[in-house]
């Protein structure tokens, strides 16, 4: 079972950096421009497009796993949240160009081939628009045979330093570029997570007696202690 999967099968809802209270803090630090036509990429189980929902946002996520997808339009039901949903890949978009306001992606692109998601970023965002994008990066260069390590457990075809991301976003296109929020991936990151329940998490059953499941968890939380020197993540801001 890889990181995904495990994710998908256990319904969480904020497994990005810093949880829900790290989206939260983000919506009252950073106000969205009202009737922004908003496209959260990698939506998972839909948490954050069902809050934009709620505040009032017309919202479009996509996220590329089926189960995921499911997951998310239950919950809008549940919710009675009207999200269009869609399984989409974010290096293939399935939009015109120019047709948002507000892009947001938590730790989504850089499970991407960034050469191809972020110019995708840009295409559909409308002139002016911005991308939020909270990814996990580099805080510093990782020994080769640790990164590579972490690159295959988590399905990653590579981790950036800060510097890489901006240099990243300003070749595809962005004219303005900006880190809002840069933190060490310590303990913190992992206690703010557990403060915001999901009261509409989704787990596939049968999850207490599936061996391999708890395998990947095992092995996801020593992987991020072993490596939580070399850790950040970053909340970045380009503007089209």
């Amino acid at each position: 079972m890889n990181y995904i999967q495990m994710l998908s099968r256990l319904g969480m809802g904020s497994a990005h950096p810093g949880g829900f209270e790290a989206t939260l803090r983000m919506l009252k630090n950073y106000p969205i421009e009202p009737n922004s036509r908003i496209l959260e990429v990698g939506c998972g189980t839909g948490r954050t497009a069902c809050h934009l929902s709620e505040m009032g946002y017309q919202v479009t996520a996509i996220d590329l796993n089926e189960n995921m997808i499911k997951k998310a339009r239950t919950r809008a039901e549940a919710m009675k949240m009207d999200v269009q949903f869609l399984q989409a890949d974010v290096c293939e978009l399935p939009f015109e160009d120019n047709q948002f306001d507000l892009i947001m992606a938590e730790s989504v692109t850089v499970f991407t081939n960034t050469s191809r998601s972020l110019p995708e970023y840009y295409r559909v965002l409308d002139q002016g628009g911005v991308l939020l994008d909270r990814e996990l990066l580099l805080n510093k260069p990782m020994p080769e045979p640790k990164l590579k390590e972490l690159l295959e457990f988590f399905g990653i075809p590579n981790l950036m330093l800060r510097e890489e991301w901006a240099q990243s976003l300003l070749a595809c296109g962005f004219k303005q570029e900006e880190i809002l929020e840069y933190n060490h991936f310590n303990e913190q990151l992992k206690e703010e997570q557990t403060r915001h329940l999901d009261t509409f998490e989704q787990r596939d059953k049968g999850l207490l007696f599936d061996v391999t499941l708890w395998e990947t968890l095992f092995k996801h939380d020593r992987m991020i202690l072993d490596n939580t020197d070399y850790l950040a993540s970053a909340l970045f801001r380009a503007v089209k």
